[in-house]
């Protein structure tokens, strides 16, 4: 499903739901005297006041909380739009609503390629002598993740060895963002890789799907960096229009890697190594616990 598609169905979801509030008020005004009647007192006081006449304001109030009341017994509520930014048209200022986005991205497979962990479950004994330095830096991110689009930090680099937490991070922020009702794409180096790659070789209309979901969803989230393969005019290429579009529109973007920021700067380059590390959109940190996973 491409965006376009995504705008379609949320449009034809909440038409669906409005015919379905109308017909059973159809039926309800057939088969119910007691809601006929409090609609047609209703009706009768507003069909007046339209034509000018000057209402009874106590006697139109009045009608009004009886009908109210009566269709709240009967459950007659009508249907509110699932989104109140776009109002389930799936467009808001000009662009693709958040919801448009989420439901596009939800729909291809891999949506969330990372593990889901929750901020308020995580057991910081397991990080040992550094467990006060993760009780901060997890409280920094789910800070991050709480305030967004509000915080100024675009740009999270988790840095550090194997098995020590960044992946685990990244899925708490993940959670977190999801639960605010955000579009989050997570994926691997090598996923997203992949998808460069497609939208490289590809030449029919379906084009933009490889890329339009890494470069709109609220978050992104690449685990690995570094672990896939560099590909000639694609890899350095795609992932600097990903990172720089995504810095320049707001969009928060995580990247967990085994590397060292100097690392980073040798096998991606300056450009890229200067969007991951612009100091005034940029939270980057290197995570110093052992390999938890050899405790267990």
């Amino acid at each position: 499903m491409n965006y376009s598609d995504a705008v379609r169905a949320i449009a034809a979801d909440f038409k669906r739901r409005k015919s379905e509030y109308e017909q059973a008020e159809l039926h309800l005004l057939s088969s119910n005297a007691e809601f006929a009647e409090s609609e047609r007192e209703k009706r009768a006081l507003l069909l007046a006041a339209a034509k000018g006449e000057k209402p009874d304001s106590e006697k139109l109030e009045k009608a009004l909380a009886k009908n109210e009341a009566v269709r709240k017994k009967l459950g007659l509520v009508p249907p509110k739009p699932r989104c109140p930014v776009c109002s389930d048209t799936g467009r808001a200022n000009g662009k693709f609503c958040d919801c448009a986005v989420a439901l596009a991205v939800r729909s291809q497979s891999g949506e969330i390629g990372i593990p889901l962990h929750s901020f308020e479950e995580t057991d910081f004994s397991v990080y040992g002598d550094e467990a006060e330095n993760y009780i901060k830096l997890f409280s920094q991110i789910k800070t991050i993740c709480s305030s967004y689009p509000q915080n100024k930090k675009r740009c999270i680099v988790l840095c550090g060895g194997t098995g020590n937490g960044k992946t685990y991070l990244a899925g708490c922020a993940a959670k977190r963002l999801l639960e605010r009702g955000l579009s989050v794409m997570a994926l691997t180096a090598f996923a997203a890789n992949d998808r460069f790659l497609k939208y490289h070789t590809c030449f029919d209309g379906g084009k933009a799907e490889a890329l339009e979901p890494l470069l709109h969803c609220s978050a992104l989230i690449i685990d690995d960096l570094g672990t896939e393969s560099i590909l000639k005019n694609v890899t350095l290429e795609y992932l600097y229009q990903v990172i720089n579009e995504r810095n320049t529109s707001g969009k928060l973007t995580f990247i967990t890697t085994n590397l060292t920021p100097e690392k980073l700067l040798s096998r991606y380059g300056e450009r890229i190594y200067s969007r991951l590390f612009d100091k005034s959109l940029s939270f980057a940190t290197y995570l110093k616990a052992k390999d938890i996973r050899k405790a267990f």
